[in-house]
């Protein structure tokens, strides 16, 4: 039988209601116990890393994650990751980032409610999560994923689209991995994994001064003039549609110009969920090529924030626009 560690990190599926509302409290041991016939998978152990909602996690989380995988690598067939799913696309894109040729599939899950409770999905997605983990072991299938609502969704196409329903998460702008299907699992295509990077991430260094600012119609230019003056190492734009940016009244190219100047990189996506961004279409777009700007083309946001910190210690600035473009594991087309 398969050997498979269970990471538990806190999240809805392991909170309880308390004097301030829902906080993670159960430990993994007690998690597994809600699920009926759980050695049928595989001998499984279990670490309890840290117990936090995944509002709480930081980027040190994620470190200490990859850092737990990399240490067990050889020990484990697999590895299943309990997380709470406001931060888990997240968690996701980023340790698909740290581990290149990291050579066991792990899925990540969670719940949109508490285990135990009436309705809750954690039980469900904790079986879906096993039973994934099993047949992607049995293939010798890599990478990180998420397991959620029956579906298998590639780690850095993965976004929370729900604040509230079981059906919480979608692949964005990816074929998903597989569905469970009749209680089987039905497996679908595999990712591009590279086994190195042109960059060493050996290190896990990460530079979180990063500024994600979303557009509006009337958004003002002082205020991003205030942005660029407070010096992030990064501008991540949510622009309108394919990238559009406004110039016309409240004209967003001069801030835009000014972040150039300081050798701060701004990097272009969409509020639309799928489909990405083409600045070369619109002149609303091709304007901010012009000034440097550079495309997020069909990453989600997790996947450009995550990457952007995970290349910014290593990556000079005249060769941040080919490295973040360089395809490290299916995040971008």
């Amino acid at each position: 039988m398969p050997d498979f560690l269970v990471i538990s990190t806190g999240g809805t599926i392991a909170s309880r209601s308390g004097a301030e509302g829902l906080a993670p409290s159960l430990p993994g041991e007690e998690l597994l116990t809600f699920v009926p016939d759980i050695d049928q998978f595989g001998n499984i152990t279990i670490l309890d890393l840290f117990s936090k909602d995944s509002s709480n996690m930081s980027p040190d989380d994620w470190k200490m994650m990859a850092a737990c995988l990399r240490a067990e690598e050889e020990n484990y067939d697999g590895f299943l990751i309990l997380h709470g799913t406001d931060t888990m696309a997240y968690s996701a894109s980023a340790l698909s980032f740290f581990l290149p040729g990291f050579s066991k599939p792990a899925v990540i899950t969670g719940s949109m409610l508490p285990i135990g409770e009436k309705g809750s999905d954690a039980e469900q997605n904790l079986i879906d999560g096993f039973t994934f983990l099993r047949s992607l072991s049995a293939l010798r299938r890599r990478g990180i994923s998420v397991a959620f609502h029956g579906h298998l969704i590639h780690g850095p196409r993965s976004q929370k689209i729900l604040s509230n329903d079981s059906t919480a998460f979608s692949s964005i702008n990816y074929p998903e991995l597989g569905q469970i299907i009749d209680g089987e699992p039905i497996l679908g295509p595999q990712p591009f994994l590279r086994d190195a990077y042109p960059i060493d991430v050996s290190s896990f260094t990460l530079e979180t001064s990063i500024f994600l600012v979303t557009l509006f119609p009337g958004f003002r230019s002082k205020y991003l003039d205030h942005i660029v003056e407070a010096s992030p190492k990064a501008l991540v734009l949510e622009a309108l549609g394919m990238g559009g940016v406004p110039y016309l009244g409240e004209n967003l190219l001069p801030p835009i110009a000014k972040c150039m100047g300081k050798n701060i990189p701004v990097v272009i996506t969409t509020q639309c969920v799928y489909g990405g961004v083409d600045l070369s279409i619109y002149e609303v777009g091709r304007k901010t090529l012009d000034l440097g700007a550079i495309s997020g083309k069909d990453m989600t946001r997790e996947a450009i924030i995550s990457k952007l910190m995970i290349l910014l210690p290593v990556v000079s600035q005249s060769r941040l626009e080919t490295i973040l473009h360089c395809n490290f594991c299916d995040e971008i087309s």
